[in-house]
């Protein structure tokens, strides 16, 4: 089979399956759609394994071992660097619409039983989160996020930038990442929640936006860690750490498409801007 039928192949079993199991759970609901949602991200991993056979670097040219002497500041980055980005653009959002800004955590209350009361005062709820998301939660994500970062980082990118050269390459397997998704924001309110204007299709294309955003920090990541565990631990670490500027919105918010996570057109205005200095100064 030739390179190109591989890759073809990856993409029909990773986006086949993803798909599908997203489906599966946006009909389903509840726990299954958790379960479905976490399953799906293995699928980018078992196309990489069914078009070629292995998951072996002699394989693939994934690089597995992780590789933290002489690259500790990379690993740091990875564990750490989500979180501090995520409090950054919630900073910036909450600076630009105060009015959004609840230090009661009504947001989160609201969405409680009519009897349900929060076990811990909100600000230490807060603080719980923030803690977790620099601590044990990134490396347990980790393992999920290592079934996309396989598919998307470890093959799909390189393959794409040899064939299309760096930067496009870049841009492109952001796209697709990001097209992955699509079946969520359109029918789950994936990301950017509801009653956006344009919902849900506007939606979708800031999503092209953030995936190549993060792909393209995931990259570097991979790049100059030698494993394809530092961006796996990064976007463990960003799916900890990207909701906890969603808890001080004021009840009844129901549109996440400004911010204030990361991936919001307003609140990920620091991220983009980040991404572009490395597409454009540091990824020749």
């Amino acid at each position: 089979m030739t390179e190109k039928k591989r890759f073809w192949s990856f993409l029909l079993i990773a986006f086949g399956g993803g798909w599908l199991l997203q489906g599966l759970g946006i009909l389903l609901g509840s726990t299954w759609y958790q379960i479905c949602v976490a399953l799906c991200m293995f699928m980018p991993m078992l196309g990489v394994l069914i078009s070629h056979g292995s998951l072996r670097k002699e394989r693939t040219c994934i690089r597995w071992e992780p590789q933290v002497r002489g690259h500790g500041g990379w690993y740091l980055a990875a564990w750490l660097g989500p979180a501090v980005i995520s409090i950054l653009c919630a900073a910036w959002f909450f600076l630009l619409f105060p009015d959004r800004f609840d230090a009661n955590l009504s947001y989160v209350t609201a969405q409680l039983p009519a009897e349900g009361e929060l076990p811990i005062p909100p600000l230490a709820m807060a603080a719980v989160q923030f803690v977790q998301a620099i601590t044990y939660a990134p490396f347990l994500n980790a393992i999920l996020a290592v079934g996309e970062e396989v598919g998307w980082r470890g093959y799909m990118t390189p393959y794409l930038a040899e064939r299309f050269g760096r930067r496009a390459g870049l841009l492109l397997s952001g796209a697709l990442w990001a097209v992955w998704h699509w079946p969520l924001i359109l029918l789950a309110g994936y990301e950017y929640g509801t009653g956006y204007p344009g919902a849900p299709f506007t939606g979708m294309l800031l999503m092209c936006l953030g995936c190549t955003t993060m792909g393209i920090l995931l990259t570097l990541l991979y790049d100059k860690s030698g494993s394809i565990w530092a961006p796996a631990l990064a976007h463990g670490a960003l799916n900890a750490a990207a909701g906890i500027g969603v808890l001080f919105l004021h009840a009844g918010e129901t549109a996440l498409f400004l911010g204030p996570t990361p991936l919001g057109l307003v609140s990920g205005i620091p991220l983009f801007v980040l991404a572009a200095y490395v597409l454009l100064r540091k990824i020749p």
